[in-house]
C-alpha cells in the first residue's frame, strides 16, 4: 500500500468516527495476528480468518501497544476496536482483500468521480441510519 493519503471509505480503508462508537455495539473480543502486507489472521469464537487493512502499519501500531484483553470486534466483523490504554483506536476491517486507496490527483475528472463516490457512500449511510430508526 503506499504512503500517500487515502480517501477511500470501502472496507478496509476509513471509517467515518462521528457514528462508530454508538453504533458498534455489541463487540467480541478478538485474537490477531498480522501475517504480511495488508492481511492478519483473526480469531473470533474460535474461527480463525483472514482480515485486510489498507494501513497495515497503523494496525500493527495500535496491536503493539494494546492491553492484553483490549481487542474487539463488532458482530458484523466490519470495525476492530483496539484498547491502548491511552486511547482507543478503530479499525475498519475486511474480509476480502481491499480495493486500492482513493489518491488525491489534480485531475478535475478523478476529483469528480471521487465527489461521486463519498456522496454514494454518504447518502447510503444516512439511508442505513434511518433504517435503524435514527435522524440523520
Amino acid at each position: 500500500m503506499s504512503n500517500t493519503e487515502c480517501f477511500s471509505f470501502h472496507p478496509g480503508h476509513h471509517i467515518h468516527h462521528s457514528k462508530i462508537d454508538e453504533f458498534s455495539q455489541p463487540r467480541t473480543m478478538v485474537a490477531i495476528s498480522h501475517v504480511m502486507d495488508n492481511a492478519f489472521l483473526v480469531t473470533l469464537n474460535g474461527k480463525t480468518e483472514y482480515w485486510f487493512h489498507h494501513k497495515p502499519g497503523r494496525l500493527l501500531n495500535a496491536l503493539t501497544r494494546s492491553y492484553k484483553e483490549g481487542i474487539e470486534v463488532t458482530r458484523d466483523k466490519k470495525f476492530l476496536f483496539v484498547y491502548t490504554g491511552q486511547a482507543i483506536e478503530r479499525f475498519s476491517m475486511s474480509q476480502e482483500n481491499i480495493t486500492s486507496c482513493i489518491q488525491v490527483t489534480n485531475n478535475p475528472k478523478v476529483h469528480t468521480r471521487v465527489a461521486l463516490m463519498i456522496k454514494d457512500i454518504h447518502a447510503q449511510n444516512i439511508r442505513k441510519l434511518i433504517e435503524r430508526g435514527i435522524s440523520a
